[in-house]
């Protein structure tokens, strides 16, 4: 082969590899699982962790093919090393990042799911650049979706906090 075509291996495709091999792990331990209710074809200890399991398999290779990519882009040009403002810059969305989970953490409890939630993800995809309004419309869809997910379809309860006097 020349030394075109291999790849540098990077953190991202470590990341893609974890990603694939615990969701393979995973899939190899739940079938010792209870089964689920006669009832409740889908559910059961084993139907969460599998339903991630795969997720995590597609984002993994979603992942690999993203590195790959990328690292034979960064071959074919001249990549520029990091300036140390972009660095600063990377620093200090981190920190704002764990301020918006601690943030969150705190929140989740009085403010509620649906206010505390739709805050903390229209912060963060701000923080991620994202524009205001796709910020609001997606904090909004994601939230929505987390609760059907959880709030009805797996019926857990979720503190309403501020929003209690409208029953939900």
């Amino acid at each position: 082969m020349t030394e075109e075509l291999l790849l540098k291996l990077s953190r991202e495709h470590g990341l893609g590899i974890a990603c694939i091999a615990i969701s393979l792990a995973v899939l190899c331990i739940t079938p010792s699982f209870p089964k689920g209710q006669a009832s409740v074809n889908i559910t059961g200890p084993a139907f969460f962790p599998n339903v991630l399991a795969v997720a995590f398999i597609i984002l993994g290779t979603i992942q690999l093919i993203a590195a790959t990519r990328a690292s034979l882009k960064s071959r074919t040009e001249n990549a520029q090393k990091t300036k140390p403002s972009a660095q600063a810059n990377r620093t200090r969305q981190a920190i704002e990042f764990i301020i918006l989970i601690v943030a969150f953490i705190f929140a989740f409890e009085p403010l509620g799911f649906f206010t505390s939630t739709i805050v903390f993800l229209f912060l963060l995809m701000l923080l991620l650049g994202l524009t205001w309004w796709k910020s609001l419309l997606y904090s909004l869809i994601f939230t929505a979706v987390i609760y059907l997910l959880f709030g009805v379809l797996f019926t857990i309860g979720l503190p309403a906090g501020i929003i209690s006097f409208l029953g939900i």
